[in-house]
Formats: structure tokens, C-alpha cells, sequence
């Protein structure tokens, strides 16, 4: 089988392009950025929305390219959610040919955070706040017109290759470099913290099942759990800079992981410790 990965260079992209390869199957990394070539692996650099007819030789797409970031305020910011996480995925679902399987990566953030507390199921109402969210769930309606896609809601994953402006990267630098842990809102907030080894693993597992699935652990971790493993790992002794969440930043993040569990017969569970120490050997 031929399966073809958008966002390939990105996080996750090449952790699912790393187990797809290593499960015998060839793959198709499509990205804007290089992806380093290995056998079995044809690599195209290009844009989504300038790709030519490459999909109709595939067996099965993951599709996970995007503009990430909840927190990112650049200029242009709102254009390129809307090119990037919209039309390009609109351009994606219009060339995957009919009954080939496909795998959108949405987001946890179209939850919203946990409401009132508890896990989110993939029934609830969409509570999107700001940009990124929104251009998430117009992603996910996008879908809705193309029978069986697989909708994928990871929450906060995390392991090497992690992006250097999400939490556990930017507090490992800050650690080694004797700085303090910039913490937003509060340390007694919670993440539902997911192995990136197990997402892809997961999602190799799930395309082809339509709908919408979460992809989490179903246990939250708290900042101040998150922030001790660093401690750990790193042996530094840590001070805290706690300054006020932004308005798009969500609250706590849980998956309920029923029908993840019912799917695969198995959830992702995550050693925040061992998670850490991986991260740290690419943050060094």
C-alpha cells in the first residue's frame, strides 16, 4: 500500500511517516519544507494548493499539513489559518479519489477545554475560541461532504521533534539554560498529554473508520506535574514566571477516550518522564 503524509516535515508528520516506513509500507511526503529522503520514501516540496494529480496513485492519505499555533498572533496570521487549515484541506479532500481512505487531523481546541470540567466527547458542542479553533472546525465541516473520512481531535501531544514554542520545549530550554518556566494561568492546570509515538501509531490504526475520534489518554496532567518531570530530567532547580492565559489559550484539556478505546482495543498512555528525557536529547 502507498500512503501519502501532507506535513511530513512537521511533528507529527514525521513520526507517522517514521512508523509508516518501518511497517514496510512506501510512503509520499508532501510538504512545503524538505523532508530528508530514506528508502522507501518519495519526497514532493511543494504547496498543497500548487500540488499536482499525486493522489490518485494512493492507498491511503493522511492528512496532516496546517498553519499550527492557538497562541500565534504574527501579522497575516488569520490568512494563513484560512489558506493552510481550510482550502488546502478543501484541495486535499477534492483529490483523494473516492473510496480511498483519509485521515484529517482536526484539533482538541474545537472543545474549547474541558467543560465544566469534565472529558470532552466527540458529541459535545464546538465551543472554538480564536482563530485557530475556528479554522479547525471549518476544516471539519469541510469533511462532512466526503463519505468516510476519518476525523482525528488529537490533544496536546508531545515527545521529540515537539515545536520550540510549545510548553515542554520552551521549558527545557529555560531549564538548561537556569532561566524560569514561564507558565501561563496557573501550574494547577491540566493538559491530557499524548505520546507522539502512540498518535501515529493510533492513527495508522484508525484510517478507515469514519467519523470523528478523539486521540488522547483520557488523564490530564497537570503544569506543575509537567514541570517536575523537567526538574527531573534536567536536575535543575526551578523558579516559575506565572503570567495570565490568553483569551484563545484554552482552559483544562481531557479526551474522553471511549470510542477511541472501543475502535482500537487499546488508549495511548503516556510516561511524562520517559516522554521528557526524549524530548530533551533533541532540545540539547
Amino acid at each position: 500500500m502507498t500512503s501519502i503524509v501532507t506535513g511530513a516535515a512537521g511533528f507529527i508528520g514525521r513520526a507517522l511517516t517514521s512508523a509508516l516506513l518501518s511497517s514496510g509500507s512506501p510512503v509520499v511526503a508532501i510538504d512545503r519544507r524538505p523532508v530528508e529522503e530514506q528508502p522507501g520514501l518519495t519526497v514532493i516540496t511543494a504547496d498543497l494548493l500548487d500540488v499536482g494529480d499525486v493522489f490518485s496513485s494512493a492507498d491511503e492519505v493522511y492528512h496532516l499539513a496546517g498553519c499550527a499555533g492557538v497562541r500565534d498572533v504574527a501579522p497575516g496570521i488569520g490568512w494563513r489559518r484560512q489558506r493552510d487549515n481550510v482550502l488546502a484541506g478543501a484541495r486535499v479532500l477534492a483529490l483523494t479519489p473516492p473510496g480511498v481512505p483519509l485521515l484529517v487531523t482536526s484539533s482538541s481546541s474545537v472543545y474549547g477545554g474541558a467543560f465544566r470540567g469534565r472529558a470532552s466527547v466527540e458529541s459535545d458542542p464546538l465551543r472554538p475560541v480564536g482563530g485557530y479553533a475556528t479554522s479547525k472546525v471549518a476544516l471539519e465541516r469541510l469533511c462532512r461532504d466526503r463519505p468516510g473520512v476519518t476525523i482525528v481531535r488529537p490533544f496536546t501531544v508531545a515527545g521529540e521533534g515537539q515545536r520550540p514554542d510549545m510548553a515542554l520545549s520552551v521549558w527545557l530550554r529555560a531549564a538548561q539554560e537556569g532561566r524560569p518556566l514561564r507558565v501561563l494561568g496557573s501550574l494547577d492546570r491540566t493538559r491530557d498529554i499524548t505520546d507522539v509515538r502512540q498518535a501515529a501509531r493510533a492513527m495508522i490504526e484508525l484510517i478507515g473508520v469514519p467519523g470523528i475520534v478523539n486521540l488522547g489518554t483520557g488523564h490530564g496532567q497537570t503544569l506543575r506535574a509537567m514541570a517536575e518531570a523537567v526538574a527531573t530530567v534536567t536536575g535543575a532547580s526551578l523558579t516559575f514566571d506565572v503570567v495570565p492565559a490568553p483569551p484563545d489559550e484554552p482552559g483544562d484539556s481531557l479526551a474522553d477516550t471511549r470510542r477511541l478505546h472501543s475502535l482500537l482495543g487499546w488508549t495511548p498512555r503516556t510516561d511524562l518522564l520517559d516522554l521528557v528525557r526524549r524530548q530533551q536529547l533533541v532540545v540539547s
